[in-house]
C-alpha cells in the first residue's frame, strides 16, 4: 500500500511539474514575441521618420520580426539562405515581388499600422499586430520624426 502511495504522489508531482515547466517555456515564447514586436515596431517607427514611405516601413517591420515570424512559407526550400534573400526583399517594389523573395505564416496574420501625425517634429507612432494559432499579441513604438528639418519634404 505505501508503495503505491509513493508511485501515486510521484506521478502527480512530475504532472504539476511538467504542466508548470510547459505553462514557463508558452509565457517565455509570448515574452519573447512581445519583444520582437516592440522591436519590429520600432523600426517600422524609425523607417517613417527618416523619411520613407510606408511600403518600405512594412518591409522593416517585418524584417526584424523574422525570429517570431513561424515558418518560411516561401522558398521551402532553395539556393539562398534567408540572410541573403533580406537584402533583396527590402529592395523590391512592390508587395507582390517582395513576397516573392520571402515570407514566413506569421507575416500572413500580421498589420502593421503607422500613423506620421504631421509636421516638423511630429511624433511616429508604429503598432504590430501578430495573430497565431496560439496568442495574439501587438508591439508598439514611438518615434521622433526629424526628417523634414534636414530633408527636403517630396511630399511622401
Amino acid at each position: 500500500m505505501r508503495r503505491a502511495q509513493a508511485m501515486i504522489e510521484t506521478v502527480l508531482a512530475v504532472f504539476f511539474l511538467t504542466a508548470l515547466f510547459l505553462a514557463l517555456m508558452q509565457l517565455s515564447r509570448m515574452a519573447q514575441a512581445r519583444i520582437m514586436l516592440d522591436h519590429a515596431a520600432a523600426r517600422a517607427a524609425r523607417a517613417k521618420a527618416v523619411g520613407f514611405n510606408d511600403f518600405m516601413c512594412v518591409k522593416s517591420a517585418r524584417v526584424a520580426m523574422i525570429p517570431v515570424a513561424g515558418e518560411r512559407v516561401w522558398p521551402l526550400e532553395g539556393d539562398w539562405d534567408e540572410v541573403a534573400r533580406v537584402p533583396v526583399y527590402l529592395e523590391s517594389e512592390d508587395e507582390a515581388h517582395a513576397l516573392g523573395i520571402l515570407e514566413y505564416e506569421n507575416w500572413r496574420t500580421t498589420s502593421i499600422d503607422v500613423d506620421s501625425g504631421g509636421g516638423p517634429g511630429a511624433k511616429v507612432r508604429a503598432e504590430v499586430l501578430m495573430a497565431t494559432d496560439e496568442f495574439r499579441m501587438d508591439g508598439m513604438a514611438e518615434v521622433e520624426s526629424h526628417y523634414p528639418l534636414y530633408m527636403y519634404d517630396q511630399g511622401r
